[in-house]
């Protein structure tokens, strides 16, 4: 099998480093694996978007990475399972506003001394500009197996590494979610093509245990745990959470280490050939540590392995002083940053408020969005549930506040009837059918008796994330919540009060996410395939929708919220004693 040569010579690099050692092996060894996954911006003590202290961020893992090297210091190996390069105004400002500076990541990692990470979607999406920069500035591996190099055929980041822990020879094998095509523009991975997970792992573990013949094999996998999502099996080809599956059905694996999913989970399970394999989840944020505590005894030219997962919670966890000392300085530059005023704003905004029905929140995304394109009619999704932008100065950290994701922006050619099957897909996931005034307006998850389930750290969730609600602007529209899915969106008319027809096409302003299969609107919802719905793409920006906003608040120098009464959810009486109860419900969360 062959690799680039920069590839090649890390794993060379990699391999020398054990060779001395091998032929020594120790009787008995323990190891301490520890990880992070999603932190999706939580690298500085400091929460940018909310301008408060954060409640946990990686000067809190620094400081517990030290403690445990302290009581095994040469058999702690720190990883983190992808997802870091989206989330927050620092890891923005180092991915497109400093591009020049070594990245802001690449630095707090080392200063820990992570010992290597995978690659996340998310670390795909600022495109290949950034990635590819990161990848450079890392002093670790940065490893994906499955994402291949279409110009070469060959990963284009690393696909394995090997490190030496207490004398125990380690590999471990990286890979990110293959789904990355139903979720992110073409364009920002173009020279990328994401192999399916299992298969993957069939060309790499055989190729890892002949040719480096590990102690340990770890699975260092950007993926969820729940692999039967959106009706899938463990047979699904390019399943988004394909970690488990491969674990099952290669041998091999002694730990894998998820992501991507938010979860939490420290379990043991039997693949498909009898043998054990201990799999992690470490939720995201900082918040937890994934831990393995790993007891080898030599047998013969084997170990004999026990392996205790755990979850270690980060809130009861010092932060690091000489963490907070080294980074004072970047949370100053990031805070005058976020600090630059673009506009005012009249009233408070509350995205809570787009959970439930029409909003003056939402109606400020959809008017910066029918700005931007000068399309007929704009979607947009719920993208933050918690979000308050408050009366007077309007400044960048609102706007990291108001879209949390750097979705790029849209126009698309759909027709009147794609329209109203777009808001009816989207609002059937997000609306309850009610029976009476005391049902749920919102579509809470429930399990098989109907009940309500409650997440014991965020509540009581949704059946669907609420980036994949909808709204809709441009148009007259009403949504009936007595109604049974696909039977409740009745266009009146559009906004200026011209006719709707449901045979003409419109341009339509809608989010990358959602344009590329995100959340299903295009292939479920409107049955189309992935390459007809790529043929409705009339432009695409290269700016994301957060940059537009702010280019519509500072032409409008003071946003006054007024509602655009587009839309209205009936029969009113079911809409407010549902809004009621949900409101109450989700406030005792």
């Amino acid at each position: 099998m062959n690799f680039r040569t920069k590839t090649f010579f890390a794993l060379i690099v990699s391999s020398m480093a054990i060779l001395g050692s091998c032929d020594r092996k120790p009787k008995e060894a323990e190891i301490t694996l520890l990880y992070t996954t999603d932190l999706h911006g939580s690298v500085l003590p400091y929460d940018f978007n909310r301008d408060k202290k954060a409640a946990t961020s990686l000067a809190n893992v620094a400081t517990y990475v030290k403690q445990e090297r302290e009581k095994n210091q040469n058999g702690v190996l720190i990883l983190d399972a992808g997802d870091f390069l989206q989330g927050q105004p620092s890891i923005y400002y180092s991915n497109f506003e400093d591009t020049i500076s070594r990245h802001l990541q690449a630095r707090v990692m080392e200063f820990i001394g992570y010992d290597g990470a995978t690659v996340g979607n998310h670390d795909i999406e600022p495109g290949e500009d950034v990635y590819a920069r990161v990848q450079k500035d890392f002093n670790f591996p940065w490893l994906a197996a499955n994402a291949i190099d279409t110009r070469t055929g060959e990963p284009f980041f690393q696909p394995y590494a090997v490190y030496n822990k207490n004398g125990i020879k380690i590999a471990v094998l990286g890979m990110i979610t293959p789904n990355i095509h139903a979720w992110l523009p073409k364009y920002l991975w173009e020279n990328l093509e994401f192999e399916d997970m299992t298969e993957s792992a069939q060309k790499w573990i055989p190729y890892i245990q002949k040719n480096e013949k590990p102690d340990l094999i770890i699975g260092l996998f950007h993926s969820g745990s729940d692999y039967t999502v959106e009706g899938n099996t463990i047979d699904t080809h390019k399943n988004e959470n394909g970690g488990i599956p491969a674990a099952m059905k290669v041998d091999g694996f002694d730990i894998i280490l998820l992501g991507h999913d938010h979860q939490e989970k420290a379990e043991v399970i039997t693949n498909n050939f009898g043998n054990e394999v201990v799999v992690l989840d470490a939720q995201t944020g900082a918040r937890l540590v994934g831990r393995a505590d790993i007891k080898l005894k030599r047998k013969g030219n084997k170990y004999e392995k026990e392996i205790t997962p755990s979850l270690v919670e980060m809130k009861n966890v010092a932060e690091d002083a000489e963490f907070i000392e080294a980074f004072a300085a970047d949370v100053d530059l990031i805070n005058e940053y976020v600090d630059a005023q673009i506009g005012m704003i009249s009233d408070t905004l509350r995205s809570a408020d787009a959970l439930y029905g029409p909003s003056e929140f939402m109606d400020l995304i959809h008017n910066a969005q029918l700005a931007a394109t000068g399309a007929e009619v704009s979607f947009a999704g719920v993208l933050s549930t918690d979000a308050v932008i408050p009366t007077g100065k309007l400044s960048m950290r609102n706007l990291f506040t108001l879209y949390k994701y750097e979705n790029l922006l849209y126009t698309m050619s759909l027709t009147g009837q794609e329209i109203k099957d777009f808001l009816e897909f989207g609002f059937g996931r997000q609306y309850n059918q009610m029976k009476s005034t005391s049902d749920h307006l919102l579509n809470f998850r429930k399990d098989e008796n109907g009940n309500l389930i409650k997440n014991p750290r965020f509540g009581y969730t949704f059946m669907t994330p609420s980036f994949n609600f909808t709204s809709a602007a441009g148009i007259k529209y009403t949504v009936d919540v007595t109604k049974p899915v696909g039977e409740r969106v009745t266009v009146i008319s559009m906004s200026d009060g011209k006719p709707f027809d449901l045979d003409k096409k419109y341009d339509v302003a809608v989010n990358s996410y959602q344009a590329s299969g995100g959340g299903g609107f295009f292939a479920e919802g409107l049955g189309l395939s992935k390459e007809e719905t790529d043929a409705r793409v009339v432009n695409a920006s290269k700016k994301d929708v957060r940059k537009y906003i702010a280019d519509y608040i500072i032409a409008q120098g003071i946003i006054k919220p007024v509602s655009r009464n587009d839309w209205k959810v009936i029969p009113e009486n079911y809409f407010k004693s549902g809004k009621k109860n949900d409101m109450n419900l989700m406030n005792k969360k």
